[in-house]
């Protein structure tokens, strides 16, 4: 009985390993993610990452905590593998000024029907979000 018990929790700590890998390849598609720490008012926030795969319908969008839209970057457009660099002028989409708080990106890659959100934040304004 032991070696068949050890033999079974083998192959699942190796299909265990083979899941894990297969995310953590999934998640690189969006990677090297550098966003402006603070943004002041009137200032720009600059962000840039790079993608492994082109997108021809690509969305890139900042959004506030409750991951809403507040500004499209980029809709609908193509997003070729490799660096991007865009810059945000801490307004929204209707051209007024967010208010303070903690804002992320979101990139969704329409052809692979990807919805990456990469970890760092912006800060606007001096409170925490």
């Amino acid at each position: 009985m032991g070696p068949v018990l050890l033999l079974g929790l083998l192959l699942l700590t190796l299909v265990g390993f083979g899941v894990a890998r297969g995310l953590r390849v999934q998640d690189d598609i969006v990677n090297t993610v550098v966003l402006t720490d603070q943004l002041a008012p009137g200032g720009q926030a600059e962000l840039s990452f790079t993608t492994t795969v082109a997108d021809g319908h690509a969305d890139v969008l900042v959004t506030d905590t409750e991951d809403r839209q507040v500004r499209a970057l980029l809709l609908g457009g193509d997003l070729p593998a490799g660096p991007h660099d865009f810059t945000w002028d801490g307004t929204g989409d209707d051209g007024s000024p967010v208010p303070e708080g903690a804002y992320g990106i979101r990139v969704i890659l329409g052809d692979d029907g990807r919805d990456i959100k990469p970890p760092p934040r912006i800060q606007v304004g001096g409170g925490a979000g």
